[in-house]
């Protein structure tokens, strides 16, 4: 039992994925104009959006400076010895995008004046090609972010119009900007070259250099604006990016995106234009730095050297001491060497003092600036500053990706300053251990003195003074190698940077708005709406097939009654009610042969509208009564038939039930127990015979003047009525309805009563004590579920056992009735006709 039990479940939730696709097809309109407008609105906006285009260009970084000015020459051994550090490849990106760098792009570009062109229909921005250009004064002030309107009067002369409410106006004294909240009008006549001066602006007008054709903005505003140089440069900051192809490459490729394609391809080509030429231009400096150091120490040295080769020619000649003895000789080349080591260690101690307060100045920077000058010969101190300016740049790096707070970023603080400490020591280090190698030969020169104080008098004066002059010497000739190699590795010298392709548009074409992804989302978007109302705001389920009565009511199906089906057209008609008029209903039916001959009179069908056959629900009828005589074994009573809402077929149910039980040689009478809306009746005034409502009223005693027969179907009789305007539930509960349904049991093998819509009045529960059998019609696609599900709670419990269902306009597809295709064409007279729909 447990394993039927999940086969039904299982069953049920596929009928209810059928039902759901089912909902969609039947909301079908409601999704295609909700997909088109949402299509129709994507092509507005990709028609009225301004289009956006991409430009990039790359970048080669060459990371270990080898192309770097004042590295080791390969022309000049030894070089100039100065430290060599690799870049730090995110610096670089951060000096790509530092707002400096682009605020020197903007203003070498004049990118803070925008030219507009306005239409009737549009506007836009203008680059390149204007009839006006543009000079600002920057040195007053400039009214920001307000349109300047241009009429073009003639060739020379143009008119000026302004019109502001708020607006900026910069002051490059102190580089803020004030805001100015109230009006402000100017206009006036000027010659193109003429300045226009004013508190607010200054600047003048030109014409451009290349020839430009008024027609092309015949009919136009021209205008232009001027914008703060710092938002500008802001805003390309957002918009620009740039980042390196491969995580193992040193090319950075730069993009932005704008809607003038020839302005971003400008931008971008100054930008790495600069970045490059700022690189070469800080190296230089410091080149030239370097040689200036050089030039002033050559300039000293050779004045000093110049004064003592007089001096010493001059003492020749007058003591005429042109040769010294072997110890002055000795002592002469002795001191020249040591004082030249001398001189060399002082510029030692000088150059390692000048890094202690570079290093100390620099703590808290993240770009470790090494200071011009000589080399440094300790390994310890270069793998010392070599290690500083991997943490530092390590330090940069991670600032990409994590806070000043973390614990990361505290510990590599932390090695920071450990490693700057060690630096420190390490060079204060070297300043004493040069100090003292200079005490070293100090204490050489004071005994060289004493040994040499020994000598002539005379000897001494020339030593001394011949010492002096080959000190100076050879400072001079060792300067002077140095500058030579400085100046060859400067002219030798190019870029680390270089650009490897030129800036230009990517793809053939905008990369926004994307037509293809709009329409895609239109199309998703517009199909989400109705979908979502479906799911979120459903509306009341209908029923569509029986699987569903089954689901939620525990009333069993009797029957399922057929739909028509057109068979030329395959197209499914629901076949419409018949309203009957009492008074036509009683002329025509007493002059019928038969029920057809009153139908087909009634209802004259076109063959392209009813060329079916209904021998299919005939036989369904057949099934329903032969089913009744299945739970009702005495096979005579009251049917009680009813339905929950209006239009769902019961008295069309009533009437061909009637019928069917008829031709089995059942004595059958139809009452038209619906005193609020009958369904044999159109208007009171035009009924002329009379019904259950008179008799009921107590305005006729006799039955038999109610009841009106069928001259072909003798068995078939029919009570019609009238609408009641007093109190209708008074009388379907009094004595005389329930006296004429005993009289008519006792009459009749079966009595129908035709009774209101019990989801609308409870009159059908007035008469639920007389019925034998309770038939309820649910037709499909009219029956709301919902109103199936509170249908028990109207019917009391002990009378749901003789309560029944009929599934009316149930489709073919799966019927069992199939004797056409099966057991060949059916010929049998048919009394139902193909418009019956009393």
């Amino acid at each position: 039992m447990k394993e039927q039990k999940n086969n039904i479940v299982n069953t049920q939730q596929e009928i209810n994925l059928k039902l759901f696709f089912r909902k969609i097809y039947k909301n079908r309109m409601f999704f295609m104009a909700s997909i088109g407008l949402f299509v129709i609105l994507a092509l507005i906006y990709i028609v009225l959006a301004t289009p956006v285009y991409e430009v990039s260009t790359s970048v080669l970084v060459d990371s270990e400076g080898r192309n770097r000015a004042l590295g080791n020459s390969k022309y000049v051994e030894g070089g100039v010895s100065l430290i060599e550090i690799e870049k730090n490849l995110y610096n670089e990106i951060g000096i790509l995008k530092s707002f400096s760098l682009i605020k020197q792009t903007i203003e070498d570009l004049n990118f803070d004046i925008t030219y507009h062109k306005e239409s009737f229909f549009s506007e836009s921005e203008e680059y390149g090609y204007f009839p006006f250009k543009v000079h600002l004064d920057r040195d007053k002030p400039q009214l920001f972010g307000v349109p300047f309107e241009i009429e073009l009067l003639t060739d020379s002369t143009y008119e000026l119009k302004i019109d502001a409410d708020d607006f900026f106006v910069s002051n490059p004294i102190n580089g803020t900007t004030r805001d100015v909240k109230r009006r402000f009008r100017f206009s006036g006549e000027f010659k193109f070259g003429e300045s226009i001066e004013h508190e607010f602006f200054s600047f003048r007008l030109s014409k451009p250099k290349y020839s430009v054709s008024l027609e092309d903005f015949d009919g136009d505003d021209l205008s232009f604006v001027i914008s703060d140089v710092e938002d500008v440069a802001k805003s390309y900051m957002d918009k620009i990016e740039a980042n390196n192809i491969d995580i193992e490459a040193s090319i950075f490729k730069i993009v932005s995106v704008g809607p003038i394609v020839s302005k971003e391809v400008d931008f971008l080509k100054k930008l790495t234009e600069n970045y490059v030429q700022n690189e070469l231009f800080s190296r230089n400096e410091i080149a030239a730095g370097k040689e200036a150091f050089i030039r002033n120490q050559l300039r000293v040295i050779s004045d000093s050297l110049t004064k003592f080769e007089v001096k010493l020619e001059a003492f020749k000649i007058d003591k005429k001491a042109v040769d010294l003895g072997a110890t002055a000789s000795n002592a002469l080349d002795q001191t020249n060497n040591l004082q030249v080591e001398a001189a060399k260690i002082k510029m030692n101690i000088n150059y390692y003092n000048s890094i202690i307060r570079s290093v100390r100045n620099n703590k808290n920077s993240d770009e470790f600036i090494m200071p011009s000058g000589i080399g440094i010969e300790d390994p310890s101190i270069n793998q010392n500053i070599l290690e500083l300016k991997e943490l530092y740049a390590e330090r940069s790096r991670k600032k990409f990706f994590v806070t000043s707070n973390n614990q990361e970023m505290t510990i590599l603080n932390g090695q920071i300053k450990e490693s700057t400490e060690i630096l420190l020591s390490n060079l204060r280090s070297a300043v004493r251990s040069s100090q003292a190698g200079l005490a070293s030969i100090t204490s050489q020169l004071s005994s060289i003195d004493e040994e040499i104080s020994s000598l002539p008098t005379r000897e001494i004066q020339l030593l001394n003074i011949q010492r002096e002059n080959t000190l100076y010497e050879n400072l001079y000739k060792y300067l002077s190698q140095e500058l030579a190699k400085t100046g060859i590795a400067r002219a030798e010298s190019t870029s680390d940077t270089r650009v490897l392709d030129e800036a230009r548009m990517e793809g053939n074409g905008p990369i926004a708005p994307q037509k293809s992804l709009l329409l895609v989302m239109a199309v998703t978007l517009g199909a989400l709406v109705p979908l979502g109302k479906l799911v979120f705001f459903p509306e009341e389920e209908v029923i569509e097939n029986a699987h569903q009565i089954v689901a939620n009511c525990e009333m069993p199906i009797i029957a399922s009654i057929v739909h028509y089906d057109n068979g030329p057209s395959k197209k499914s008609y629901t076949v419409p009610y018949i309203n009957f008029n009492a008074e036509k209903w009683i002329r025509k039916f007493k002059g019928a042969n038969t029920l057809l001959d009153y139908v087909n009179e009634s209802f004259k069908p076109t063959d392209s509208y009813f060329e079916v056959s209904l021998w299919k629900l005939k036989e369904s009828f057949r099934d329903l009564s032969t089913n009744l005589r299945l739970v009702n074994p005495s096979n005579k009573g009251v049917i009680g038939i009813t339905s929950i809402m209006p239009e769902e077929g019961k008295t069309y149910s009533a009437i061909n039930l009637g019928i069917t039980l008829a031709e089995t040689g059942k004595k059958t009478i139809i009452v038209d127990a619906d005193l609020r809306n009958p369904s044999l009746v159109g208007e009171i005034s035009e009924v002329k015979g009379q019904g259950l409502s008179n008799y009921l009223k107590g305005e006729i005693d006799e039955v038999e003047k109610i009841i009106y027969s069928h001259k072909t179907i003798d068995n078939l009789k029919f009570i019609p009525t009238s609408v009641i305007e007093g109190n209708v539930h008074e009388l379907l509960s009094g004595d005389r309805i329930i006296t004429l349904i005993e009289n008519l049991k006792e009459q009749y093998d079966y009595v129908i009563l035709d009774t209101p819509a019990v989801g609308l009045v409870s009159d059908f529960l007035l008469l639920l004590d007389v019925m034998d059998i309770n038939l309820f019609v649910v037709r499909r696609n009219v029956s709301k579920i919902n109103f199936l599900r509170d249908l028990e709670n109207l019917i009391p419990r002990e009378k749901r056992k003789k309560s029944y269902i009929i599934f009316n306009d149930a489709l073919t597809d799966n019927h069992k009735y199939g004797y056409r295709s099966k057991y060949g064409v059916n010929d049998e007279e048919q009394i139902i006709s193909k418009s019956l729909s009393v």
